[in-house]
């Protein structure tokens, strides 16, 4: 299973991981990176991954995104909605056209986002994206592989008669290789922890490996390692919160206030969960070896300096999640059944070593291991599915 980096803000830290071996490649962010600037990187930053198109919303040009030649707003001023049957075709060209240049792993097709999707969404999609992209691509003999990106709202996993419409119009087009897969994520808690939510994406994703599809997961956080037992192709990195865990505001042009700061957390693979810095620095008062507790790396000797600054805007912290999570990713065994109890030992181990810390240090339920009870719980549920 691949790793890949989820870029957005300070995208250079997730390109300098990269050239030193750290995950599979890159996917990029147009609202984060210019068109120019994007086509001029080195192409060895490029061949391993691909682009994530962001026409989410298709009058919104927010950051760098009407850089971009197949920006609606680009193809015509003040775009609308009813443009698109005008202009579908020339978009979708302009699209694969761009994403050739810079002659990434796959070709991705855009798709749009709504709060609550229109009963006609689907044949919307397959008209105004899926099928102009596919006659282009088919037409003029272009070789690549086509992912078909798909965002799914809650709705949608837990509703069986809306989760078939999904997978049918996902598995009805031919054309594409597999999808790009987003799972909408509402919840208030850092980790997810609900069950039912978690396995009924565990089984989607698995109809659709089923139908032999490739799956690659954008936007994961530690579900990540959750995910994997329903065997995707890949998951991905990200630096910041808003890179592990999709919300369309980041593709809103908003105008916000001050925001607060995020508070600097540090990833651990062992308790499989990310600790406020506060208690990092709690456990290093209260338990003496506390640093058995957390990875090694090479950022590792920095942040665990008596003196270190934490702070959110520090590369260090990121580049250790980076370094860790895509060697525990690349550690899992390669069979389903094998990964399933790996995956269910490691869960028992964190809970052990959360027991261990919590006899001196009280963690709260983003920093503590609330989430593994019930993780446990799903794959147990997944496990007996597929016997």
């Amino acid at each position: 299973m691949k790793v890949y980096h989820q870029t957005g803000f300070r995208d250079n830290w997730n390109r300098e991981c990269y050239l030193n071996g750290i995950g599979d490649g890159l996917i990029y962010s147009p609202i984060n990176i210019d068109a120019d600037k994007l086509l001029a990187l080195d192409p060895a930053l490029k061949i391993g991954g691909f682009l994530d198109p962001q026409l989410y919303l298709l009058n919104e040009a927010k950051g760098t995104l009407h850089t971009y030649p197949y920006f609606p707003g680009n193809i015509k001023p003040d775009f609308s909605t009813p443009d698109l049957d005008n202009s579908h075709i020339q978009m979708a060209k302009l699209c694969v056209d761009y994403q050739l240049k810079n002659d990434f792993s796959y070709l991705v097709i855009p798709t749009r986002y709504y709060t609550d999707n229109p009963t006609t969404y689907f044949v919307q999609s397959t008209d105004y994206f899926v099928t102009p992209f596919c006659d282009y691509v088919r037409t003029n003999g272009i070789k690549k592989k086509i992912l078909l990106s798909v965002i799914v709202k809650s709705i949608m996993l837990g509703d069986e008669e809306k989760r078939n419409e999904v997978l049918n119009w996902i598995t009805g087009h031919q054309q594409i290789s597999g999808v790009y897969l987003i799972f909408e994520d509402n919840f208030n808690s850092k980790q997810i922890k609900d069950f039912e939510y978690l396995l009924n994406a565990l089984r989607f994703i698995r109809i659709l490996k089923s139908n032999q599809m490739e799956v690659h997961l954008g936007y994961t956080s530690t579900e990540g390692i959750l995910y994997s037992i329903a065997m995707p192709d890949s998951v991905t990195i990200g630096s910041y919160e808003n890179l592990r865990s999709f919300g369309i505001k980041r593709f809103q042009d908003l105008e916000n206030g001050p925001m607060r700061a995020p508070r600097a957390r540090l990833y651990s693979s062992k308790l499989l969960q990310w600790l406020d810095y506060q208690y990092v620095e709690a456990m290093r008062s209260l338990i003496p070896n506390y640093e058995d507790f957390f990875d090694e790396s090479e950022f590792r000797p920095l942040m665990f300096k008596p003196e270190y600054n934490w702070q959110f805007q520090k590369p260090e912290p990121y580049k250790h999640y980076f370094y860790v999570f895509d060697r525990q990713v690349k550690a899992l065994p390669n069979g389903q059944p094998d990964r399933i109890e790996s995956l269910k030992g490691s869960i028992r181990n964190a809970v052990n070593l959360f027991r261990i810390i919590e006899n001196e240090v009280l963690l709260d339920d983003d920093s503590n291991g609330s989430h593994l009870p019930t993780w446990f719980n799903v794959i147990n549920a997944f496990q007996k599915e597929i016997v």
